[in-house]
């Protein structure tokens, strides 16, 4: 048998050092900016300003609106709150009727939920006290 020669050529061997010596410096350029760009973006986030308006007044045009929007949805969900302690109070009476303790229970429960919900749209100055909530 014939000994093949499998070793690389000189000129191939230097072209492959090029390219391996190429994309070394490559690579390092590419931490430069990642780390550059990393800097940067750490500093901007850690010099952020926060800019407030000037006045007494806080509230605004804007507030407004939500405060009014909030105000609808406590008042629908407060009738609808009554609604259900009525259907509760309903329950109770015809299960007073019947004398099933189960739906007496359930009956009290539904009552009690109702009205505690409706408590709660009623009271919207405790959970946004600096706003006037219109409550219909």
């Amino acid at each position: 048998m014939e000994k093949v020669n499998t070793s690389i050529p000189a000129a191939v061997g230097k072209r492959r050092n090029f390219f391996v010596r190429a994309a070394k410096k490559l690579n390092e350029k590419r931490r430069k900016i990642a780390l550059c760009v990393t800097t940067f973006i750490v500093m901007n986030m850690m010099t952020a300003v926060s800019a407030f308006a000037e006045g007494g007044n806080i509230s605004n045009e804007g507030d407004t609106a939500f405060f009014a929007l909030i105000g609808f949805f406590a008042t629908w969900i407060g009738r609808i709150a009554l609604l259900v302690a009525f259907v509760g109070g309903t329950m109770f009476g015809f299960a007073m009727k019947n004398d099933e303790a189960d739906q007496k229970q359930r009956g009290l429960m539904t009552l009690a939920a109702g009205f505690i919900v409706f408590a709660l749209t009623r009271s919207m100055n405790l959970f946004f006290p600096d706003a006037d909530i219109p409550l219909l």
